[in-house]
């Protein structure tokens, strides 16, 4: 088995709770730092809906709501059904070094080109996160943490209206909710093509089920 989970690996949670997700987070990283896993891609949307904040969010921005306090960067954020949410656990060193800068842009690059397999002309936009041209509206969200030399938490692409109207109770990432937007497509589709830019860059990526991950780091802790 350990032989089998020190390739890249990806998994589809599903539907998951935050809290449920964030624990399995913090067990991979611990085996991402220790060699017994590699690169790992977890693609899945939240249930139940929550807002969460980065670690200097504004309470201005979330006056009113219920949120969790995560160590990610970023203000607050929505997570909900209909959102595409990806969460890397990755080994940020290149060259022998730590370039944090070089991984985020790496993440920026596999969205965008992601997006632009399907028609959409999608770019960093001066505020954080992906946004598509001729629209002004902001798709996807960034927010990643780094224990050491390992990455966590990630990104989320709204693919339906439904994480656009949690939006509206805040300000996310400090703007007004109404430059909050979606792209409407195939979820498996959207996981496909991610997949293959993080391929294109880190190698390939071995798909394993939320059974298998969860049992592996059962075994492997």
């Amino acid at each position: 088995m350990e032989n089998r989970f020190t390739s890249n690996l990806r998994t589809d949670l599903g539907r998951i709770p935050y809290g449920e997700c964030l624990d399995l987070q913090m067990q991979l990283v611990k085996l991402r730092k220790a060699g017994k896993i590699g690169n790992t891609l977890l693609f899945l949307e939240h249930y139940p809906p929550v807002y969460t904040i980065g670690r200097k969010a504004d309470p201005k921005n979330f006056s009113g709501v219920e949120v969790i306090r995560t160590d990610r960067g970023g203000d607050v954020t929505y997570h909900s059904p209909g959102q595409l949410v990806c969460y890397l656990i990755f080994n940020v060193e290149r060259d022998g070094r730590k370039d944090v800068r070089k991984f985020v842009h790496s993440v920026e690059s596999a969205i965008i080109n992601s997006l632009k397999s399907f028609g959409y002309d999608a770019y960093v936009g001066a505020e954080p996160g992906i946004w598509i041209r001729g629209e002004n509206r902001k798709v996807a969200s960034l927010g990643m943490a780094i224990d050491g030399n390992t990455s966590y938490h990630g990104f989320a692409l709204n693919l339906t209206q439904e994480p656009i109207d949690g939006f509206l109770s805040v300000n996310p990432c400090g703007m007004e909710p109404s430059v909050m937007g979606f792209v409407p497509l195939d979820r498996s589709s959207v996981i496909r093509e991610i997949v293959n830019n993080f391929s294109s860059e880190y190698g390939q990526f071995n798909e394993v089920s939320r059974h298998e991950l969860v049992e592996a780091v059962r075994t492997l802790s």
